[in-house]
């Protein structure tokens, strides 16, 4: 039997839930406060867990183009990015804001495009199910102790969270598809994202 992914709704009434409120029925209008502060913290949490990179949120090889100014600008759902030195060695591009930077030319222009490795922040909707239980999980232990500051009120014990962090990363490293016998140039960018030294609770 398939089981439908939570939502961002279901997700904010089980925060609100931690801290005796009721539950609300939409996510439109105007919104209770404790539900609109569960909702931002819901957000904050999902962008700090995407920032570590995953592989439903990191695609590979992407071309950057420049703009008529030799620019090369990233889309405001551009977490990271990072070109690849294998395609681009004579180059040490780094983000500034939603720009590149050459600090080799000390400049924003760039006289190709750059193949980079880049990770994008998704919609809560948009991500798998094991990601969005943890950082559902997550947010509702930093909601309880930001708001009540009573850990006796937490819903879910560090082991919950725990449990569901490794979940997750069993079911990203099964998701990559990573093959060492590939070839692939941008691989060492890959086992940057999943390093072993990834701590199961961030």
């Amino acid at each position: 039997m398939t089981v439908a992914a939570s939502t961002e709704l279901e997700a904010i009434n089980i925060m609100l839930a931690s801290i005796g409120e009721a539950p609300i029925n939409t996510l439109t209008g105007t919104l209770p406060v404790d539900a609109k502060l569960a909702q931002n913290t819901l957000s904050e949490i999902n962008k700090e867990v995407q920032s570590e990179g995953w592989s439903f949120n990191t695609e590979i090889d992407v071309v950057l183009t420049r703009d008529n100014s030799n620019n090369i600008n990233l889309a405001a759902n551009v977490i990271s990015a990072d070109p690849n030195i294998h395609y681009h060695p004579d180059i040490d591009a780094i983000q500034r804001g939603l720009k590149f930077y050459d600090r080799k030319k000390h400049t924003f222009e760039f006289e190709a495009d750059l193949k980079s490795t880049v990770v994008f922040l998704r919609d809560f909707d948009e991500i798998p199910e094991p990601a969005r239980r943890y950082i559902t999980i997550k947010a509702s232990r930093v909601f309880v102790d930001r708001l009540v500051g009573d850990e006796g009120l937490r819903s879910f014990s560090q082991q919950d969270e725990v449990r569901a962090r490794a979940i997750l990363m069993e079911t990203d490293l099964e998701n990559g598809d990573h093959n060492l016998l590939r070839g692939d140039p941008s691989l060492t960018s890959v086992f940057d994202t999943y390093s072993p030294s990834r701590a199961l609770i961030r």
